[in-house]
């Protein structure tokens, strides 16, 4: 009885841990160059306007530059509408700058919306907490869209994205 119950104990504690570890290698590519490691994250959608639709974005870092990450996201519209700054706020957590444009492009009914902007890499990874509700607020004058998050996706996101600043600031401060 006494083995039976201790076996149960560890096979929980062994399918916690698993539950626990992230498998983080199927949402990021990163390169080794001379002069440090690019880290780019695959698109992920996490957030949506009830009238536009989705919104997808993915972040590009290099060591050893200027600390500042590259998000670009995509978002539909129903004109093409330039966006002049964006806002990507998670708790206390705020990404925040000019956007960008990259391209507008019609896409059926809608435009599709590539816009790209910078932020602090130490503010991408607290940016993912699984415990916030984060959104995006895009600006175009005195207009605004917010995208609200997934709350599905984002429980099972924010801790991957955490995971993968983690180790870009670990592995930066070799």
């Amino acid at each position: 009885m006494i083995r039976r119950c201790l076996l149960a104990v560890v096979l929980a504690t062994g399918l916690a841990a698993a539950a626990a570890a992230q498998n983080i290698r199927s949402h990021y590519v990163s390169k080794a160059e001379a002069d440090g490691t690019i880290y780019h994250t695959l698109p992920c959608t996490l957030f949506e306007h009830d009238d536009a639709g989705d919104l997808t974005f993915d972040i590009t870092y290099k060591e050893h530059r200027d600390g500042l990450a590259t998000i670009n996201f995509t978002c539909f519209m129903e004109r093409a509408t330039p966006i002049d700054s964006v806002r990507f706020v998670a708790g206390p957590v705020l990404l925040s700058g000019p956007a960008e444009k990259i391209y507008l492009e019609p896409d059926r009914k809608r435009w599709r919306h590539r816009y790209t902007f910078r932020a602090p890499v130490t503010s991408v990874e607290a940016f993912f907490d699984e415990t916030a509700e984060p959104s995006v607020t895009l600006y175009a004058g005195d207009r605004t869209w917010t995208y609200r998050v997934k709350r599905a996706a984002w429980r099972s996101y924010a801790p991957v994205g955490y995971r993968i600043f983690e180790m870009i600031r670990l592995n930066e401060g070799k």
